[in-house]
């Protein structure tokens, strides 16, 4: 299968995507306590996203991911939903950081056995996307190990600022 290029390939690095998706939720967990309540309302520039919205966005994105891992491993080859992330942001309340990052820590604990289990069948499973064509369970895991650690990134450098 030829899939379309995973657009956080960069951000995921050489990191093992079963390992980052592990790994990531505790970073991020660490960084918004060294951001602390005053941090929260932080932004890297203006217009971007504060870094509770970084964290409602977090939350949101994992219930896609996993709909979408869920599906496509109950109905290979299904058609997943697209969703635009700024239309998202729109449909409620962006300013509970604290709330939101306590749903993507449990909904990614509730999944990573799940994830931890998957065998070599399971990773190649596919499904179709509107955009991105015909994709692998693989490629989903890397795609969202990929776009967390970027947004990590985003959190430890609000994280860094006085």
């Amino acid at each position: 299968m030829s899939e379309t290029p995973n657009p956080y390939a960069a951000d995921l690095g050489t990191l093992d995507p079963r390992k980052a998706l592990r790994e990531t939720p505790i970073a991020v967990k660490r960084a918004v306590e060294r951001l602390g309540p005053d941090g929260m309302g932080r932004r890297l520039a203006p217009g971007k996203w504060t870094a509770a919205q970084i964290l409602v966005h977090l939350a949101q994105v994992e219930t896609m991911f996993q709909s979408r891992l869920r599906l496509a491993l109950a109905a290979p080859g299904v058609e997943v939903q697209r969703f635009d992330q700024d239309d998202f942001m729109k449909s409620g309340s962006t300013s509970d950081g604290g709330a939101a990052l306590d749903a993507y820590f449990a909904l990614r604990g509730f999944t990573l056995p799940l994830i931890e289990r998957l065998d070599e069948h399971a990773l190649a499973v596919g499904m179709r996307h509107p955009e991105y064509g015909e994709l692998s369970v693989r490629w989903l895991l890397s795609w969202c190990a990929g776009h967390e650690r970027r947004h990590l990134g985003q959190l430890e450098q609000l994280a860094s600022q006085e």
